[in-house]
């Protein structure tokens, strides 16, 4: 292997200028630790892994960097599209003046060129993209194993790794079904660490989403895993690690009454307030959003159910909620879940909690 590419000035300033477009999407950041140290534990080689949501993972990775220690020189594997022209138009499809500015930067062609120095690598995505044709040709294995040698060439080089191990955006706020890259890499680099991140975002209680990273402990993998007992244990440490925020729990919450029933504005946050006591009485480990701790100020409440009411989900009346069927239908589909029904979006992000809730839930 290279000497270790520590950080330099200029490549930590670009880091921060990518970090500040969060402002862009983020109202606000929470950060939580699973540990004392408030840092990412990251000795070289590391793959640092987490859960992949939607496009604005890009700066949430900015400001995970800020917590790496060491600092070293990341390698992030991307989508070949996001280095192409008018990436950012196309992909986010603002509209005012936020779609002006996603415009500018797109014509001033800095993206491109930051995203590279900072390490963003384009790769083909076999096995989204263009499996049938790769499939056809006889080319399959060969692209996969050509783009994981190259992030291996670039970890030979001195950098550490940024890797989603889904593979692709999560469309119903599950965690994806863990592919095998982070076997394969561990075959590949038998010396190499790994730690990990949860990103949870809160896009009902706030007009924009709300950012809750959660920073995990290094673990190691051994040599005789099995590439299930691998993929399994990825996901039970970034399932485990979605943060409690008044958006998930409030979901979680309205989805527990059927279709027409009316449910007084003060009962519902009687509940939520009880569920977040016993909560915090009974599993201190699990991460909860500052909104959901404190839950004296009604305003982000009220911020989500107007939205779900807006969504057609739920409609209120003098201080009361009726519970529509739109909310508690069976979806057609689960492909871009949050657009068709937003409650069970983030209801979803509880997966892996929904055992310890269920246990606590006050009766209704």
């Amino acid at each position: 292997m290279n000497p270790i590419k520590h950080a330099t000035v200029p490549y930590n300033v670009l880091i921060r200028f990518v970090q500040a477009s969060g402002a862009l999407f983020f109202s606000d950041v929470e950060e939580h630790y699973l540990h004392e140290s408030e840092s990412l534990i990251s000795p070289y080689p590391t793959a640092i892994i987490g859960n992949h949501v939607s496009e604005i993972d890009i700066p949430s990775l900015a400001i995970v960097y800020r917590k790496l220690n060491p600092k070293i020189k990341m390698t992030i594997p991307a989508r070949e599209d996001i280095m192409r022209k008018d990436f950012l138009t196309k992909e986010f499809r603002t509209k005012g003046l936020t779609k002006l500015l996603l415009k500018g930067i797109d014509k001033s062609g800095m993206i491109p060129f930051l995203l590279a120095y900072i390490g963003c690598m384009p790769i083909k995505r076999p096995f989204r993209d263009n499996s049938r044709e790769l499939i056809k040709k006889g080319e399959l294995r060969e692209t996969v194993d050509s783009e994981w040698n190259t992030l291996v060439t670039n970890i030979d080089l001195g950098r550490n790794l940024f890797m989603f191990p889904e593979g692709t955006y999560s469309q119903d706020g599950f965690l994806n079904q863990i592919k095998r890259g982070v076997f394969y890499l561990k075959s590949k680099v038998p010396t190499i660490h790994f730690n990990y991140f949860n990103l949870t975002y809160d896009t009902l209680s706030f007009k924009k989403s709300k950012l809750h990273i959660t920073y995990g402990l290094p673990f190691q993998i051994r040599e005789e895993e099995s590439p299930d007992a691998v993929a399994k244990l990825v996901e039970d440490k970034l399932g485990k690690a979605f943060v409690l925020t008044l958006g998930n729990i409030l979901s979680y919450t309205l989805l527990k009454f059927e279709e027409g029933t009316v449910i007084p504005l003060e009962n519902l946050r009687k509940q939520i307030a009880t569920l977040r006591d016993r909560i915090l009485e009974n599993h201190p480990e699990l991460k909860m959003g500052s909104e959901l701790k404190k839950f004296s100020d009604l305003t982000f409440l009220k911020t989500a159910l107007q939205k779900i009411e807006k969504a057609k989900l739920i409609q209120q009346v003098e201080g009361k909620i009726k519970i529509l069927g739109n909310l508690t239908a069976v979806p057609k589909s689960l492909h871009q879940l949050k657009k068709h029904n937003v409650v069970l979006y983030h209801k979803n992000q509880l997966r892996m909690h929904l055992n310890k809730l269920d246990a606590l839930f006050p009766a209704m």
